[in-house]
């Protein structure tokens, strides 16, 4: 039960959770570029400072929205379907 009390705090402070994600995300892109300046590159997109952090948040966010509308496209019914 200890979950379920975990889950609902999170869920009662779910905008301050939000924020911490996105300043860890935004950290996360700034660590990238500060250890990219001395890189050796082995692709021209190396050489772009922090692709490989952006295209990981970015493909993430991709995934769910392609998921979410294959689950609403296959799973989801009609109103009255049931009725």
């Amino acid at each position: 039960m200890k979950v379920l009390k975990y889950i609902e705090s999170l869920r009662k402070h779910l905008k301050p959770l939000r924020n911490v994600l996105v300043a860890y995300l935004i950290v996360l892109v700034i660590y990238d570029v500060i250890i990219h300046l001395g890189a050796h590159s082995h692709y021209f997109v190396d050489n772009i400072p922090g692709f490989w952090t952006m295209f990981g948040i970015v493909g993430c966010f991709v995934l769910i929205k392609v998921a979410k509308g294959i689950a609403h496209a296959f799973l989801s019914k009609d109103e009255d379907f049931y009725g």
